[in-house]
């Protein structure tokens, strides 16, 4: 067992202290040297997530009622109208867990002094990290959209299972923790401060709808803030060290 495994366990043991104001201006911080880079990235990504979407979607319903149909789609209609929006949700969130693990390795390199560029936010689709980082966003991405077809609570439901969730990424690519290892131990570290933790993530999506109105320079590039706030949390709980640099991709080990 590594030092950072140690760590965790006695982290999950006898839990970890978590300021409110220092996490956000830490995260805050960070996110003014990530913020075009990291935003120019999920541009990228999500131009090509609505190319692959037409295109699916001009094979299903053809291009001529493709947006009428998309309006006419009833969840609760049809064992197909469902299917398509549960592989829909699973799919995005497979195209960007790489991505989203990329921006918190900037986040990283950045609160180290390192250099980095748009390109770091697609490192993880060449990692070795990359399987697990995949499993985990099919489990979860599958979990969520099944909860969130039923009315109200399901809703409630993904929101709680992605606040608990939320280390998961950084405990892949900095723990070396398999996805199921992951996801378990994130919702151990959440449960142990969770009122200070969904304080500090509210907060963070109301900075980044405010920047949106305030600033006007699109959400695209407002969205790495949350991703600062996941890399801060997370390097609060587990400082990471010097020998453990994120970039220096290794095979994931059992835990």
């Amino acid at each position: 067992m590594n030092f950072t495994h140690e760590k965790l366990n006695e982290v999950i043991r006898n839990g970890y202290t978590l300021e409110f104001s220092p996490v956000f201006e830490k995260a805050f911080e960070n996110y003014k040297k990530i913020a075009l880079p990291a935003g120019a990235a999920f541009l990228i990504v999500s131009i090509v997530i609505a190319v692959f979407g037409m295109t699916i979607g001009s094979v299903f319903y053809g291009m001529n009622n493709f947006s009428e149909s998309l309006l006419q789609v009833n969840v609760a209609s049809s064992f197909i109208s469902i299917l398509i929006q549960v592989v829909s949700v699973v799919v995005i969130g497979v195209i960007f867990a790489p991505v989203t693990a990329g921006i918190i390795k900037m986040a990283h390199l950045a609160d180290n002094g390192k250099d980095f560029s748009m390109a770091t936010a697609f490192d993880y689709y060449k990692s070795p990290y990359l399987k697990e980082l995949l499993i985990a966003a099919f489990l979860l991405g599958l979990a969520g959209a099944i909860l969130s077809l039923l009315p109200i609570i399901g809703t409630i439901a993904t929101y709680v299972i992605s606040f608990f969730t939320f280390l998961t990424i950084p405990l892949i690519i900095f723990a070396d923790l398999k996805a199921a290892d992951a996801i378990r131990a994130s919702v151990q570290l959440v449960a142990k401060q969770p009122l200070v933790l969904l304080g500090l993530l509210i907060v963070s999506v109301l900075a980044v709808c405010i920047g949106l109105i305030a600033f006007c320079i699109g959400i695209l590039f407002t969205i790495p803030f949350i991703y600062s706030m996941y890399y801060v949390i997370y390097n609060t709980i587990l400082p990471t060290k010097e020998e453990h640099e994120i970039e220096q991709i290794g095979t994931p080990v059992d835990f």
